[in-house]
């Protein structure tokens, strides 16, 4: 994937994030500064925060590709973490 693929493809999940209800925002941001999250310690420290069922919305932005399910973690998706290597939060 050329670098103006991942920055297309980033651009397009940030527009989307940009367009988000407040908790899903809310949500996001906590994996945007985080990057990669192990999955109790993401659903423990969105409660904490406020987060009302975290694992439902964890799952909702997996479904809207803004986020990935790895192994025993979650993660931003690959574009946007590429996004963030190459360009900076």
């Amino acid at each position: 994937m050329g670098v103006d693929e991942v920055m297309a493809q980033a651009g397009e999940l940030l527009d989307k994030a940009r367009k988000l209800p407040k908790e899903l925002a809310t949500v996001f941001q906590y994996f945007y500064k985080n990057i990669s999250v192990g999955d109790l310690r993401a659903l423990k420290e969105l409660e904490r925060i406020g987060v009302k069922d975290p694992k439902e919305k964890i799952e909702a932005l997996i479904e809207m590709g803004l986020l990935e399910r790895g192994h025993d973690c979650y993660n931003l998706a690959k574009p946007l973490r590429e996004y963030i290597f190459r360009r900076g939060r």
